[in-house]
C-alpha cells in the first residue's frame, strides 16, 4: 500500500492519522510517540520493525509490508490503529 505524500509535518505533541503513520513506517522512517503518559518507540532495524516501551520488547519482528502486523499491535489490550483512528496517540519524534 503506498501512499501519496498529502500529509504536512507533525510536531512533538501532536496526534497522527492512520494513513499518516503508515506512509511514515513505509518510508523507513522510526516513531516515538505516547499513550497514557508511558512512551513507545517502533525501530526499523536489521531484524526488522518492533515495538518498544523503554527497553523492552512489546512485539515480534516485522520484516516487508507490516500493515498487518501495525494492525495486530495492542497497547494495553487496545489495537494501536485503532487508537491511531482515535487520535489518542501523540508523537514524540519521527527520525
Amino acid at each position: 500500500m503506498r501512499l501519496v505524500n498529502n500529509h504536512g509535518s507533525v510536531r512533538e505533541g501532536d496526534s497522527i492519522s492512520y494513513e499518516h503513520f503508515i506512509y511514515y513506517l513505509e518510508q523507513g522512517r522510526e516513531i516515538e510517540f505516547s499513550y497514557l503518559d508511558e512512551l513507545y518507540f517502533i525501530d526499523n532495524a536489521k531484524k526488522g520493525r518492533a515495538l518498544w516501551l523503554g527497553q523492552t520488547l512489546l512485539s515480534g519482528y516485522c520484516v516487508g509490508d507490516c500493515i498487518f502486523w501495525l494492525d495486530s499491535l495492542k497497547i494495553n489490550g487496545e489495537r494501536l490503529a485503532d487508537l491511531l483512528k482515535s487520535q489518542e496517540i501523540k508523537i514524540s519524534t519521527i527520525f
